[in-house]
């Protein structure tokens, strides 16, 4: 296979990229965006580390919408070692490069889609090594040929970890009580090209999924703060337009229903087309920003969404907690992926949706 990539290694050009990234305010790592599917991706955070890769010494560098945290990263180089590829939490980049500096390849997944190891495109990248950090950048223009288009222009400056250095361990987040602050939700939601504004929000538990603990957000156009079961009555629309978003403390999403006055289908569920940044959970409350990059089609049905918002969360009751012990589902392996395999899961059955009991 002929290489198009363009290899460089050169200290000017790594100089160019801190002398940007200074210009620009030096506390940013890493910035750029990622095109998937038609779909825009920001990657506003990054980590590089020494890893071991078809039995050869990597440096692999990963551009993420959400940081990556120390189990993460762990999980991948012990994935990476026994001929695996890891996994991160999604929208993410990662560009796999040999100790010389020559991209060896790079994947991606978004939303619901992923592209496994890609090699022989017209990707060009830049790495340079030097006082304990990985500075680079990296660019794929679209391929007018490609079946799935992808695009990413991508810029990095950040510590490198050597083999057997590892993130700072994750520092527990500190639940409840309810803080108090008041619920606020701003931004559009639209269904079929018309408004419905999202007035009021709410955030408790939900049944845990996967091993670990669930929070369900509840969206709605009319106020919902006095029912008791609001993410089952708002999904048959008692609350006008609404959206329901499961997900588990570090944001991870996996469950997502879409109501809006404005479809004919009422009531569906989307999960692979929505994304979550900036979320925290910390001393009783939760905030972040939710977004679908652009309008979705679903069923026929389209609608967009991007909203940011903050709500009071206290302790986890006692029947939704999950014992230490219990072990987190586990994930498919990258490495069991074709060289470019492509996931859709955009329109699968939401994991934290109804339940046919409660159904009327």
């Amino acid at each position: 296979m002929t290489k198009k990539f363009i290899y460089l290694l050169s200290a000017i050009t790594a100089m160019e990229v801190v002398t940007i990234f200074a210009q620009e305010g030096t506390t940013k790592v890493a910035e750029g965006t990622l095109m998937l599917r038609n779909k825009t991706y920001q990657l506003a955070h990054a980590v590089a580390y020494e890893s071991t890769i078809d039995e050869e010494d990597a440096v692999v560098a990963v551009l993420s919408g959400q940081p990556v945290a120390s189990e993460m990263l762990k999980e991948a180089r012990a994935a990476e070692k026994d001929g695996g590829e890891g996994d991160f939490r999604r929208p993410y980049l990662k560009l796999v490069f040999k100790k010389t500096g020559e991209l060896k390849y790079w994947s991606a997944a978004a939303g619901g889609t992923q592209i496994g190891r890609h090699g022989g495109s017209g990707a060009t990248a830049e790495l340079k090594l030097a006082d304990g950090r990985a500075t680079g950048k990296a660019n794929q223009p679209v391929e007018a040929d490609s079946m799935f288009p992808t695009n990413f222009d991508v810029r990095f400056s950040v510590a490198l970890l050597k083999a057997g250095e590892e993130l700072p361990a994750s520092i527990p987040k500190k639940r409840g009580p309810a803080a108090n602050v008041k619920p606020t939700v701003t931004g559009i939601f639209k269904g079929n090209g018309k408004d419905a504004k999202l007035a009021y929000v709410s955030a408790r538990w939900g049944e845990p999924f996967g091993g670990k603990p669930g929070i369900v957000l509840v969206f709605t156009e009319k106020d919902h703060s006095k029912d008791t079961k609001p993410d089952f009555n708002a999904a048959f629309g008692k609350f006008g337009s609404a959206l329901i978003i499961s997900l588990h403390e570090d944001g991870d999403i996996y469950g997502c229903e879409v109501v809006h006055s404005a479809h004919q289908k009422q009531g569906f569920s989307s999960i692979g087309s929505i994304e979550m940044s900036g979320f925290t959970y910390d001393e009783g409350k939760v905030e972040g920003e939710l977004t679908a990059n652009g309008p979705v089609d679903t069923f026929g049905e389209k609608w967009e969404v991007k909203i940011k918002f903050a709500a009071p969360l206290g302790e986890i009751p006692k029947e939704y907690q999950v014992a230490e012990s219990s072990e987190t589902r586990a994930k498919p392996s990258a490495a069991e992926k074709s060289e470019e395999e492509i996931e859709s899961n955009e329109s699968k059955p939401a994991a934290g949706g109804l339940k046919a009991q409660d159904i009327p």
